[in-house]
């Protein structure tokens, strides 16, 4: 099985399909962080009384925040999912047989 020689066609769907994949890190790094000091963090400063009652408010935001990234990220992920299916079929055309 020989590849294609990729043209500018497939250097665009390379550098979309790596943008996607740089965006979905960059999400799933936000998203981890946002959950972990939303669901951990704050209530632990708030029971502990290192921080003030009224922090636990940022809770709903960083919740939000974290709901939102999730579901960006979810998106970027397939994107670049399908984007490297349909690189890899133009550049091995018979690679499953």
């Amino acid at each position: 099985m020989d590849p294609r020689v990729a043209g500018p066609e497939q250097w665009l769907l390379m550098t979309q399909t790596l943008n996607s994949l740089v965006l979905f890190a960059i999400l799933a790094i936000n998203t981890a962080v946002t959950f972990l000091i939303a669901h951990a963090v704050i209530p632990s400063l708030v029971t502990t009384g290192d921080a003030p009652t009224s922090v636990g408010t940022i809770r709903r935001t960083l919740y939000f925040i974290f709901a939102v990234s999730f579901l960006v990220a979810g998106y970027a992920g397939s994107r670049a999912l399908g984007q490297a299916i349909t690189l890899i079929d133009q550049i091995y055309p018979r690679f499953v047989i």
